[in-house]
């Protein structure tokens, strides 16, 4: 089962793209950064305030059912413990691409573990 934040998300994308909108000037309508909006649609819900819990409805033309459905799932997403980074990203995904030092030599393994390892320590 996803995080409710992260189906808060997937909900929000798939009503933005069905009326055809871009995510750019979608969240200049909506008063969010193109970059909060982009981590709301990944699953990061605390960009959004009261401001934003008014105008998305409004600015997507949602009816009262999808209105209803869109505060349910906010409420899921707020009451929900906070996303881990886990939660978002896979240590495939981050990955290095190119693993070589200074000296042009190919890292180890363990040394490529060392570096996720320290991405995905929680913050203390």
């Amino acid at each position: 089962m996803k995080h409710p934040a992260i189906n808060l998300g997937i909900w929000l994308k798939s009503r933005r793209q069905q009326r055809g909108m871009v995510a750019r000037v979608f969240a200049g309508q909506v008063e969010l950064a193109p970059a909060k909006y982009a981590e709301l649609e990944a699953g990061v819900a605390r960009w959004l305030c009261a401001r934003q819990e008014q105008l998305i409805p409004q600015v997507l033309g949602l009816s009262k059912e999808e209105a209803g459905v869109f505060a349910a799932l906010l409420a899921k997403a707020r009451a929900a413990k906070p996303l881990e980074f886990a939660d978002l990203f896979t240590r495939e995904q981050l990955e290095p691409a190119r693993l070589r030092h200074a000296k042009r030599q190919q890292l180890t393994a363990e040394a490529k573990d060392k570096i996720l390892d320290a991405v995905f320590r929680p913050l203390q």
